[in-house]
């Protein structure tokens, strides 16, 4: 133990049993090893086997002793004794019979780790400090090799360019005399765009006529995507997407004061049982011919499938006038097809209905009064049911 303490220039190396957490007389030293200048000149000589602390330890300190002692892992705590300040690090020493019978005990002298610290600190600083104005200087020398100097040239030759081009109307004329660039970096990128877009201002002049008509067949292709994007692919009518622009619009007539409208729920019944029956093919059937059926009654309204087997049916104007007839017809016609034993199951179309009426004193959105139809839907539904039983 004197060795180690020699070698790693620890403060303190002992074994101690804590007595009790009082103020006096709570520490017992088995065993404390010694440096040798300690040695030489008689320092701590008085502490021997058997030696009981009297009031070197205070009552916490002994308390912490006594955890420590208490617990089956290294433990640490800050040490403040009439020997100093240290950082001590607690071992419980076990014999064979695992009874805790004294600790191994480590003490640091706080000042030495804050003076490694330091000077490790002060040594970092120093490093990074060196790193990074070499880092600095090796930062300007790239910029300036590979992105200042490059875009300088080019910005000269734009300039050029943009004075020579200036109502020029000589396609031929119309050339950026850029000096060849080899940076590997995002200046190169610049300078072969710039350089394609020289090449391909000639293209562009010369044809512009016909770009006319390529636009035109853009603008058609984009508002076929547009229909395709808004569009259920299974029944052609609108989809979801369709249904929460159209419903920002209705929200908008809300505020404004302008607002007219109902809201039909439609949801088809029985399509599960086609599906596990028939399979998904006459489910679509069943669903196309439902909708269809929809469509025909309610010839200028949009309609919108929201869901598998759900459609909504926004009514305004002629049909919103007429939305009462339009509601028994549709009602009418499906019950008929409901009962037609003569036709296959897929197309014998059930559909639960419901309406609501846009309320402008009680309804603050397009969702109120869609909740109030979903409501008289299922409302519905759960009659038809009740009614099949």
């Amino acid at each position: 133990m004197d060795n180690v303490v020699e070698q790693f220039n620890i403060h303190y190396l002992y074994i101690v049993t804590p007595l009790n957490n009082n103020d006096t007389d709570n520490m017992l030293i088995v065993l404390s090893a010694t440096t040798e200048y300690e040695r030489e000149y008689h320092i701590d000589e008085d502490i021997v086997l058997g030696y009981i602390c009297h009031d070197d330890y205070s009552a916490e300190m002994a308390q912490a002793h006594i955890d420590a002692l208490n617990n089956d892992k290294i433990s640490f705590f800050e040490e403040k004794s009439s020997w100093g300040v240290d950082y001590t690090g607690f071992l419980p020493l076990i014999d064979s019979s695992g009874k805790h019978f004294a600790l191994l005990c480590v003490d640091i002298d706080v000042a030495n780790i804050q003076d490694i610290i330091r000077a490790y600190t002060i040594e970092n600083i120093i490093i990074i400090t060196v790193l990074g104005i070499f880092f600095m200087l090796l930062l300007q020398f790239w910029f300036n090799k590979n992105i200042i100097s490059p875009i300088t040239n080019l910005e000269r030759s734009v300039s050029v360019f943009a004075e020579n081009a200036h109502e020029q109307t000589d396609p031929s004329k119309l050339l950026l005399d850029i000096p060849t660039l080899h940076t590997d970096n995002e200046v190169e990128g610049l300078y072969d765009a710039i350089s394609q877009l020289s090449n391909d201002m000639h293209s562009y002049v010369m044809n512009i006529v016909n770009m006319e008509e390529k636009v035109s067949d853009l603008k058609t292709q984009v508002n076929y995507m547009d229909m395709l994007a808004y569009q259920d692919s299974l029944t052609k009518v609108k989809n979801k997407a369709w249904y929460d622009k159209t419903s920002q619009r209705i929200n908008e007539e809300i505020e404004e004061g302008s607002a007219e409208f109902a809201i039909i729920m439609a949801d088809l019944n029985y399509l599960k049982k086609i599906n596990d029956t028939y399979g998904h093919e006459r489910g679509n059937e069943y669903i196309f011919g439902a909708c269809k059926e929809i469509c025909q009654i309610f010839s200028h309204s949009p309609i919108f499938r929201i869901g598998g087997d759900e459609f909504v049916i926004l009514l305004e104007k002629i049909d919103y006038i007429n939305r009462n007839t339009l509601l028994s017809e549709i009602e009418l016609i499906f019950g008929d097809s409901a009962n037609n034993t003569s036709m296959e199951p897929w197309q014998r179309y059930s559909v639960a209905l419901g309406m609501a009426i846009f309320n402008a004193e009680s309804d603050k959105s397009i969702e109120d009064v869609f909740e109030r139809a979903d409501k008289a839907m299922y409302k519905k539904k759960a009659f038809m049911k009740a009614a099949r039983e």
